[in-house]
């Protein structure tokens, strides 16, 4: 079977594997629900994200984020889905299949219930949702079940980290642990803002997560990109927390000189990973840094200011950009920004500077 030469990417935001993929020679119909000028720009056609339109021809399907509910799965099983199948996605979203499958494979997590728990040491996540927005302290959060809910036992201490690599269905092609950012807020205190990586890695640590890897990948046929998210409590010591099965955020770290959107669809034609030659060029020369700009305060753009934006791009490494005039609540993202460093403190001080010279902007724009 020879590689698609089209790709329908579907997700909330695609910008990030948009681009990817036209990097690498696809054809490129992007889904979402933002249509920002990035991602109008690294696709021949672009398509709101609902209702689910048929386009693409016959085109395989990739998925990112906003598929992580049994009503949005359902809605791709007349599509010619890439990837991890939806069966297998439905596995990974129940969390009583999930973590049982963890305690099968003695693959650590932290401690976890399905009925409503109270207290200080207690959260409520739901599988049906991604980005943090989910997770609540357990006091908080309503204590009806619903199928993806959970109580997890809070880890104090722990530094949250994700896994990204390409799996075959039996094996995984690691390609870097991640920081992940935070961007808390009084209702959502573990929103997810953004990712600095690949991280270095010892010898010992690459082998565990490696291992790791290979086991979840085949316990869950995972197929094309993933990510792990984890807890980090020592040097060679993680908690599993959960498996996007599917494209995700960190792509974005991955493959700036071309070659990630190939290497994942070869693993899911012809189950071939990428060797390690390959993937050292996919992790690049330097750590990235990826950070969303959340709007502190109802605001609008107008096309001016829009232009004024569009112009700031290069200088201060901003993606995801408005495609035209806006207004934003408290909380909405504007669009996010993207630098390299040698190290992840290097890399968190290059996000910070460009940050600050951004919020100038939008004191004179918004």
């Amino acid at each position: 079977m020879t590689l698609p030469v089209r790709l329908v990417i579907a997700g909330l935001s695609v910008r990030a594997t948009a681009e990817a993929a036209r990097r690498d020679g696809f054809d490129v119909v992007a889904v979402d629900q933002f249509g920002d000028a990035d991602t109008r720009a690294a696709a021949t056609a672009w398509h709101a994200l609902a209702p689910l339109p048929d386009v693409g021809g016959g085109a395989p399907w990739l998925v990112t984020s906003g598929f992580d509910t049994p009503g949005a799965l359902a809605a791709l099983h007349s599509r010619p889905l890439l990837g991890t199948s939806p069966s297998a996605i439905d596995r990974v979203r129940d969390p009583r299949a999930f973590f049982a499958a963890l305690d099968a494979r003695g693959i650590a997590h932290p401690a976890v219930s399905l009925m409503p728990q109270a207290g200080a040491g207690w959260l409520c996540k739901d599988f049906a949702s991604s980005g943090g927005q989910q997770v609540q302290p357990a006091d908080e959060a309503s204590r009806t079940p619903s199928p993806g809910r959970y109580w997890q036992q809070h880890v104090a201490d722990a530094v949250p980290v994700s896994l990204t690599f390409i799996g075959n269905g039996e094996r995984a092609a690691l390609l870097g642990r991640n920081l992940q950012l935070l961007h808390p807020e009084a209702t959502c205190p573990w929103r997810f803002g953004g990712l600095i990586g690949p991280l270095p890695m010892t010898g010992r640590q690459r082998t565990r997560l490696q291992g790791l890897a290979d086991r979840l990948t085949s316990e869950f046929d995972l197929r094309g990109l993933a990510s792990l998210d984890l807890l980090q409590v020592e040097e060679d010591a993680w908690l599993v927390l959960e498996i996007n099965p599917r494209l995700s955020a960190s792509l974005v770290l991955y493959g700036a000189a071309g070659g990630l959107m190939r290497a994942v669809v070869e693993a899911c034609v012809h189950g071939r990973l990428p060797d390690e030659p390959a993937l050292q060029r996919l992790r690049g020369p330097h750590l990235r840094g990826y950070e969303i700009v959340r709007m502190e305060r109802p605001s609008v753009l107008d096309a001016a200011g829009v232009r004024a934006l569009q112009q700031k791009a290069g200088a201060l490494g901003l993606h995801d950009l408005p495609a035209g005039p806006q207004g934003f609540e408290a909380g909405d993202p504007l669009c996010s920004i993207e630098v390299e460093g040698d190290t992840a403190d290097a890399v968190r001080r290059a996000l910070a500077h460009q940050r600050t010279a951004l919020d100038v902007f939008l004191e004179t724009w918004t």
